[in-house]
């Protein structure tokens, strides 16, 4: 038996990922690591009963080489007995409509075309149905290493998981170099995507160069020393977080939507613990863990030295106030965006419509429109702070304080200037300009019209504005 082999067979086994009989949907990419996993679990197919499809998604991002790694992945699966399915998702889309990376963009649509297809066969049998996917040792060190980077905590330390819900990772305990040798030996062919080539991607820099240089210049061995540490990580926060439960349920009362955390038993435990507890509050009141991280927690847990009423904003529309006695994290009543903006500086008028491909928009000084699904937040009326950013026409972030020293702005006249501000995110300098990132584009769907009052001009009847909809705002980010 193959070395691999015997790795994947032994990890399968460690963690219960597979049963006798089960049926699996392999992720097939048409890569070497992906075309691995699908040749393994072929293999063991007679042995164990399974039951196997594959599924490819294609991105549309790469035109002829993503219509080949398409044509790839149907072939090879076909060759080795599995039904292969093929879904196109529109990744530059999603990306533009969401403000994410193209990258985070592909992995949300590649999982949510899995799990789709995980149910469709469920529905067809009312047999449970997993999915395996190819992630390797190297790329759990690179996750490791990217979520340090990026300050997560002992819980993003702890790196992929072997089995998370019905996903399967079979292959995590193999090298990266033991791959292609099995499949040179097995006559399989792969096919190589050209984006892993470059630097435009995060995971791309940490694999190409960060990762080869700490083990040229550090230590040979260092991708296995990672992994152990977020090995050992992993232990250290399922620990903590129990540790952290029983905290919470000894001393936390909850009514009505809103958890009291008492000032002297939380001064008096360990600072990990009140940490671990703050955290598993938020989750608990924001109904997910999705965008919370330890800087919320620390910004809650710094109220207990503070004096009474000071408060903190939160993702999910959460807020936690420092109150006699300890600390009150509640969860604040969502509202449509029209009635949520608010305006300390100048009244601004809003309105929120439907956008139609036909619509021109005139250009205004004090009256402007911008995209409504891409508000992350609550838009405020308010001067600057420190943090604040704009977008350029580039797609670059110049901070406000640069901005206003290159367009000349007088120092004594900066901290006047009325600013529609989404979190940190400048939206508007009222008077001057918009940040490119909510401008109208092709993608754009709901519109949302800021409007000066104070200044009066005559309005060109070029826009339909319809029926008037609500615009609710998914809050992933506060001030």
């Amino acid at each position: 038996m193959e070395k691999l082999e015997y790795t994947v067979r032994q990890t399968i086994c460690r963690y219960h990922m597979l049963q006798p009989g089960d049926q699996v949907v392999i992720a097939l990419s048409g890569g070497a690591d992906s075309v691995c996993l699908l040749s393994l679990l072929a293999d063991m197919r007679e042995e164990m009963g399974l039951k196997l499809r594959s599924l490819h998604v294609h991105h549309g991002l790469r035109g002829e080489e993503a219509d080949r790694d398409g044509d790839f992945s149907i072939k090879i699966s076909e060759a080795l007995g599995v039904p292969c399915h093929m879904i196109k998702a529109e990744v530059k889309k999603y990306a533009s409509q969401t403000g994410m990376s193209e990258e985070e963009a592909g992995r949300i649509l590649r999982y949510k075309a899995l799990e789709e297809e995980a149910g469709a066969w469920e529905g067809e049998n009312g047999q449970t149905v997993k999915i395996a996917v190819a992630h390797h040792s190297r790329d759990q060190a690179e996750t490791i290493l990217l979520n340090l980077f990026r300050g997560s905590g002992l819980g993003g330390l702890k790196g992929i998981p072997y089995v998370r819900d019905r996903i399967i990772r079979p292959m995590l305990d193999v090298s990266k170099e033991d791959i292609i040798p099995y499949l040179e030996k097995k006559r399989l062919k792969w096919v190589n995507d050209s984006s892993n080539d470059t630097d435009h991607y995060a995971r791309n820099r940490v694999r190409s160069h960060i990762l080869p240089a700490i083990k040229e210049e550090i230590n040979p061995g260092a991708e296995a020393g990672i992994r152990r540490a977020g090995y050992l990580a992993g232990m250290a926060d399922v620990y903590l977080k129990k540790q952290a439960d029983q905290w919470v349920q000894k001393y936390v009362k909850e009514e009505e939507h809103t958890w009291m955390i008492p000032e002297g038993p939380f001064k008096e435990a360990d600072p990990v613990i009140r940490l671990y507890s703050v955290m598993e509050l938020l989750k608990t009141a924001a109904g997910c863990a999705k965008d919370l991280g330890l800087v919320h927690a620390e910004q809650v847990e710094k109220l207990v030295d503070l004096q009474t009423g000071r408060k903190v904003s939160l993702p999910y529309g959460l807020e936690a106030r420092k109150v006699y006695g300890g600390i009150s994290l509640q969860a604040v009543k969502k509202e449509p965006l029209e009635e949520r903006i608010k305006n300390p500086l100048p009244e601004l008028s809003f309105e929120v419509f439907s956008y139609e491909k036909a619509m021109e928009f005139p250009k205004k000084t004090y009256t402007k429109w911008f995209d409504c699904d891409k508000i992350k937040g609550t838009p405020v009326v308010r001067t600057r702070q420190t943090g604040d950013y704009i977008t350029l026409e580039n797609g670059s972030r110049k901070p406000l304080r640069r901005f206003m020293i290159d367009e000349k702005i007088p120092a004594d006249k900066r901290d006047e200037i009325a600013l529609l501000a989404d979190g940190d995110h400048i939206m508007w300098i009222i008077g001057r300009r918009i940040s490119s990132y909510y401008k109208i584009g092709p993608d754009t769907r709901r519109v949302l019209q800021a409007k000066f009052p104070k200044v009066h001009y005559h309005r060109k009847r070029r826009i339909n504005h319809g029926r008037q909809n609500s615009c609710i705002i998914n809050r992933r980010r506060s001030r």
